[in-house]
This record gives structure tokens, C-alpha cells and sequence, in this order.
């Protein structure tokens, strides 16, 4: 591979890093603009699980035979700027979320918000079983956020379910992976881990990572591809739900007013020029 291709290609993987990082903006979505979602997605579903077990059986040759149908010069790169991104982006945010409390969520609310409505308009029309999938998505939301206990459950299990969700939420353009862990209330919980190089807790999220990549990410391509609409519904109830999280956060350091409406106005002005980057290409679509 040329190296200008390599770093190219690992620039990309990096701005795809960022995105996963801020909760609204999502990775998908970067991954759409620049033209490799449908590479991406393919090269994903094409890692042989069975790749261990094929060492074991039949051998080196078989293996190696196993590995080449990985695209390798593709994902690596990527995935060496999403990891740098991570780890970069990981420290500011926290800075920002331990000092500027408010300001932070309240651009995250205004990030999420505008997301939303960007979701809305991918909805292919309000009849009853959307509005219904849409209202279960945002009570679903809502109180589950609410749970007692939910924002100091930071155990395995849930470490593991929030990799999980996270990871999946990758392949839908629009839906960020930093949302789940803001709506699971693990998001500060999981930077900070990060931050601290926790081995334990990050082994744990990336386990969770890969089953849901493995997984549930299959799982939500048929969902969009079998059943878009009532899924879009869900996802923008869910959103529309979840918002109550950067809001409590945002509130429960007794903010000036400017420190919630500025943050917000800008949270949301940054997805709306995104979005009209994105119909201005007319590459910006829901997959199918």
C-alpha cells in the first residue's frame, strides 16, 4: 500500500474517531460523506469468525487462506486513526465534562436535538405503527434513564452491554455510539477508563464491542433493510428520550442561563451545516 493511500485512509479513520467520541455526531455518518460506508460495512461482515478454530483444524495454509479474505490494507489504517482519535479526544472531553459541566451537556443536548430532527426526516410517514414504535422508543428512553441506581451501575454486565450497543449504533448514519453510553449514564464513566488506561474495564467494553459488531450489527442491517421504517421511528423516540440525560446532568450544577442556551445553540448549529454538507453532496441516506 503507497503510504500517502495508508495515512489518507488513516486521517479518515481518525475524523471517524472524533465523531464516535462527541454524543449526536455519529461515525456512520463520516464514513457515508466520504464514500467507504458500504466498504466498510462489508469489510466488517466479512471477518471469518471461524478464522482460530480453522488454525486448529486444518492448519497455517487454511488459515492464512481464512485471513486473505480480510481487507486488511483497508481497515487497518482506519483503524489505527479511530484508536488515536479515541485516545486523543478521550482526555479533552473529560477535561471539558469535570470543569465546564454545563456547558458540556448543554452542547451535547443541543447536538442530540438537532440529530433528532435530522432522524425525523427519514421516517417514510407518521401512521399508527410508527407513532407507536416511536412513543415505546421514547418511554423506553425515558424512564430507563430515570432508574435509580442506573447512573452508578458500572458493573461488567453493564460495561459489556454498553460496548455492545455502542459498537452497533456505528453502522446507522445519524445515530452516534457516544449516545448509548450518555443514555446508559457510562459515557464519563467509561472516558475516565480510558483516560486511566483501566485494562479491566476497557477489555470489558471491548469484548462488548465485538459482539455487538459481530452481532447485533447484522442484526440492525436486516432491521433497516426489512423493516426501516418502524426501526427509524424507534431510533428517533429512543433519541428524543434519551435527551433527558444531558439535561439532568446539565441542570444539576445550578447553571446560568447562557451557559445552557449558547452551548446548545452551537451544539446544534454544528449538525445542521453537517447536515446541509451532506445534502449538498446528496449523499446523505438512511441504508437500505
Amino acid at each position: 500500500m503507497k503510504a500517502k493511500l495508508f495515512i489518507e485512509r488513516m486521517v479518515l479513520g481518525m475524523l471517524i474517531g472524533i465523531a464516535n467520541m462527541i454524543p449526536g455526531v455519529s461515525g456512520g455518518t463520516i464514513a457515508l460523506v466520504s464514500g467507504i460506508y458500504d466498504r466498510l460495512i462489508h469489510a466488517i461482515n466479512t471477518i471469518p469468525l471461524s478464522a482460530p478454530i480453522t488454525l486448529i483444524q486444518e492448519g497455517g495454509s487454511a488459515f492464512r487462506e481464512r485471513l486473505n479474505e480480510i481487507d486488511l490494507p483497508f481497515l487497518i489504517p482506519l483503524g489505527i486513526g479511530i484508536l488515536l482519535a479515541s485516545l486523543s479526544v478521550a482526555r479533552i472531553i473529560e477535561h471539558l465534562l469535570n470543569n465546564y459541566t454545563a456547558a458540556t451537556f448543554s452542547f451535547f443536548f443541543g447536538l442530540i436535538l438537532a440529530s433528532v430532527g435530522l432522524i425525523y426526516k427519514y421516517i417514510e410517514r407518521i401512521d399508527a405503527s410508527n407513532i407507536f414504535f416511536a412513543g415505546i422508543g421514547f418511554l423506553s428512553a425515558y424512564f430507563f434513564v430515570g432508574m435509580e441506581g442506573l447512573s452508578t451501575n458500572h458493573s461488567p454486565l453493564m460495561i459489556f452491554i454498553a460496548g455492545a450497543l455502542a459498537i452497533s449504533t456505528m453502522i446507522l448514519p445519524g445515530i452516534s455510539g457516544s449516545f448509548m453510553l450518555v443514555f446508559l449514564q457510562q459515557y464519563h464513566y467509561l472516558l475516565r477508563a480510558l483516560n486511566n488506561m483501566d485494562i479491566f474495564v476497557i477489555t470489558v467494553f471491548m469484548a462488548g464491542a465485538l459482539t455487538g459488531l459481530f452481532v447485533f450489527s447484522r442484526l440492525l442491517e436486516i432491521l433497516i433493510k426489512d423493516h426501516k421504517s418502524v426501526t427509524i421511528s424507534f431510533l428517533f423516540g429512543l433519541m428524543l428520550g434519551g435527551l433527558r440525560v444531558p439535561i439532568t446532568e446539565a441542570m444539576s450544577v445550578s447553571p446560568t442561563m447562557l451557559e445552557i442556551v449558547i452551548p446548545a445553540a452551537i451544539g446544534a448549529a454544528v449538525v445542521s451545516m453537517i447536515e446541509l454538507y451532506y445534502v449538498k453532496k446528496n449523499e446523505f441516506i438512511i441504508s437500505d
